[in-house]
């Protein structure tokens, strides 16, 4: 070990990260504004729209979403009142956390990852999560969506502030075949899911967002299973060949009770990532800036 990564071993700690990440990568004013409002069982549709228009750039991503094939509507949207309207106030919120997050870490450099593929593999594992609850019938897939394209936030941090401790546990768990998260933990004392979740609720997002990025390695733990399972399914499944022996590989790796909590098998498996892939080009140029 370096003495830089020895230093870096010393000083780590999750309250440290998560302390000088929100220093750097801090949500824009408007992200509180619109979470407060959307809180609020008076606030009114004028009352988001205004908030929202007071940040012309976040504006412009939102009207270009919303009459994007992303929500297919027939006609097109030309006012944020109007999107606000016809796309309602929580799928509105998830817009905003997701083109907020990426927008706060434009710029990023690391040695460790190359943050292009880094978004490409997040915003995969956002459609495959979108695709497994619309599959599955759930109520709001746009909110697992935007739980997939943070689910490795936390790795990002590492990556960024402690880059040859984050090496050195890629390179550990690939040599003893072991589980990074299992690795990180023996390291840091804390995973990257972790890490991930406490910036989540540092940010004040959603508690159910910060729960699914906490136990994507682990959904037994988490007091939604549903939830949990599909944001571990879409880490799982992301990034895999769409052909059936490299699904068939992922699926078998999955738990039973995975399987049995969505009542999951290997074909719809294979339709899931299909549909995910089918949107990803598209959805890469609208989320990421």
């Amino acid at each position: 070990m370096s003495e830089e990564a020895a230093q870096q071993l010393t000083d780590v700690s999750m309250e440290r990260l998560v302390t000088q990440s929100s220093r750097l990568y801090s949500l824009p004013d408007v992200y509180l504004k619109v979470k407060h409002i959307i809180d609020d069982p008076d606030s009114e549709i004028r009352q988001l729209g205004d908030a929202l228009m007071t940040d012309p750039s976040l504006s412009t991503r939102l009207l270009t979403i919303a009459n994007s094939a992303f929500y297919g509507l027939c006609n097109k949207v030309d006012t944020i009142t109007r999107a606000v309207q016809i796309i309602g106030f929580k799928q509105i919120h998830n817009l905003v956390v997701a083109t907020s997050i990426t927008h706060a870490f434009q710029g990023l450099c690391s040695e460790t990852v190359n943050i292009e593929k880094f978004w490409m593999a997040s915003v995969e594992r956002a459609l495959v999560a979108r695709a497994l609850a619309e599959w599955k019938c759930f109520p709001e897939a746009e909110r697992m969506f935007v739980a997939g394209l943070l689910l490795d936030v936390g790795h990002l941090v590492m990556y960024e502030h402690v880059p040859e401790l984050a090496q050195k546990a890629i390179d550990c768990a690939e040599a003893q075949s072991k589980p990074l998260h299992a690795v990180e933990t023996e390291l840091f004392g804390f995973s990257a899911a972790e890490l991930g979740a406490s910036l989540a609720t540092h940010w004040q997002l959603p508690e159910n967002l910060a729960s699914q990025i906490l136990y994507q390695d682990d959904p037994s733990l988490a007091p939604n299973k549903i939830e949990a399972a599909i944001a571990h399914v879409a880490k799982q499944l992301a990034g895999t060949v769409p052909e059936p022996e490299a699904v068939g590989e992922v699926f078998d790796t999955l738990s039973v009770d995975v399987k049995e909590t969505l009542g999951l098998s290997k074909e719809d498996c294979e339709d899931i990532l299909m549909t995910a892939l089918n949107g990803l080009s598209e959805t890469l140029e609208l989320i990421i800036p």
